[in-house]
């Protein structure tokens, strides 16, 4: 059987990655009703050489009350869009954790993981602006 989750990791054989040179710090955010979801995240991402994550959100006992499954939805959510931006993904950072906003009743794991997914958006567009263009 097929190891998929490495496969998943590793992306497709012969692929181009995007490459982050410098540090970018974004919020991503997930607001949305009618039943209302809140969630709201900043963190920064470097260069690295894997994938690693460093919580230094203040609020993660509280986040960890909550029962939102603190910090997984939110990096899921980044992988998201991270590994799957087109045409390349974006592999090796090290992304920082620095704050989060969130509300007892309208915050959610999916709201958090809605949050992780613009801010990976909100990554590869401004990498996608300090690209030169053929």
């Amino acid at each position: 059987m097929k190891d998929y989750l490495t496969l998943w990791a590793e992306g497709p054989p012969n692929n181009n990655s995007r490459i982050l040179a410098t540090p970018i710090t974004v919020i991503g955010e997930r607001i949305h009703g009618p039943k209302s979801e809140f969630a709201r995240v900043q963190l920064t991402v470097h260069p690295a050489d894997t994938f690693d994550v460093v919580d230094c959100v203040a609020e993660k006992s509280e986040l960890e009350e909550l029962g939102v499954g603190w910090p997984d939805p939110v990096i899921f959510g980044l992988l998201d869009a991270l590994m799957n931006a087109e045409p390349d993904p974006l592999r090796n950072v090290r992304v920082i954790l620095e704050r989060a906003w969130y509300h007892e009743v309208d915050s959610s794991r999916n709201a958090f993981r809605g949050a992780g997914r613009d801010a990976g958006r909100k990554i590869i567009e401004a990498i996608d602006k300090k690209r030169p263009r053929i």
